[in-house]
């Protein structure tokens, strides 16, 4: 009787290469399920800290950037004495320092932690097929929660925030007292910019890990509002006697920040109407072939 294996003549060797090759994907496909699963795992625990410690971050954030004004305020009354205007300046760095924590403030009295949100009243996410579910069985659903690529967007919130700041510190000196006016008009129109999205960067990372419904048409609406305060600022700063070397700066810097907001929304929009997680944890809502 013939065995079975190399010596059988019905086994071609084009066969073995195709279930070698099928034992290789499995055990590559297992590896990667477990290497998402322990990813993902990490993210939620990262995301969990963030919450837990908040009021750690907060601090070490106020210890930092109050180094950071007060070496800047110190160097500036030396040599500007007029004491209006690094009182203003003093107060707006102030402004900037506590505008995170006033939206993750704000953000925490309006939307409890456990509390049950409304979802709007009109839906405005209407793309593909989906069912509405009880909050309980939302809850249940293996994909509720921020976790997968959800945790890197929300940490990324107050990455954000920590980039726009430092930004805004590297290119823009202390208002000074005396001299032409655009240095003024550039300090309080960008000082302004920030200090707005901080508060709403920081609020709607409170937003997200509450589980608060109006979260994904919230970030779409600072997306379109930071496009506009980038052009509103442009139409300001257009009417000031800047020097070429500012205005060039200036240009790049706000149409990097028009070109942030747009590919942020190019790519994450997609995921906000589209991502079962998405949908189950802001919208309780799963497809329809579930």
């Amino acid at each position: 009787m013939a065995h079975a294996g190399a010596d059988n003549p019905a086994v071609m060797p084009g066969e073995k290469v195709f279930a070698m090759f099928d034992g290789w994907t499995g055990k590559f496909e297992r590896g990667l399920r477990r290497w998402l699963r322990r990813i993902d795992r990490q993210g939620v625990r990262l995301v969990t800290a963030a919450e837990q410690h908040i009021g750690r971050l907060a601090l070490f954030w106020c210890l930092l950037l109050g180094v950071i004004v007060a070496a800047r305020l110190a160097i500036t009354a030396t040599v500007d004495h007029d004491r209006g205007a690094w009182l203003l300046s003093a107060s707006i760095y102030g402004l900037l320092l506590l505008s995170p924590l006033i939206g993750l403030f704000l953000a925490a009295q309006a939307f409890p932690r456990g509390q049950l949100f409304a979802l709007p009243d009109i839906p405005i996410a209407r793309f593909g097929t989906w069912r509405r579910v009880d909050p309980l069985t939302a809850h249940a659903h293996r994909s509720f929660g921020v976790s997968g690529l959800l945790v890197g967007f929300v940490i990324g919130l107050l990455i954000n925030i920590v980039l726009r700041t430092a930004e805004f510190l590297s290119a823009v000196p202390s208002m000074a007292g005396v001299g032409p006016g655009w240095p003024q008009t550039l300090f309080l129109t960008l000082a302004a910019d920030c200090i707005l999205f901080n508060i709403l960067y920081g609020a709607v990372f409170v937003m997200a890990l509450r589980h608060v419904p109006w979260f994904p048409r919230v970030m779409l609406l600072i997306w379109l509002t930071d496009i506009v305060s980038q052009l509103y600022m442009a139409r300001i700063l257009g009417g000031q006697a800047l020097p070429e070397g500012v205005a060039d700066a200036l240009v790049k810097l706000l149409g990097g920040n028009i070109r942030k907001s747009l590919i942020s929304i190019a790519l994450w929009l997609p995921y906000f109407l589209l991502s079962e997680r998405v949908n189950i944890t802001y919208r309780r809502r799963v497809r329809v072939e579930e």
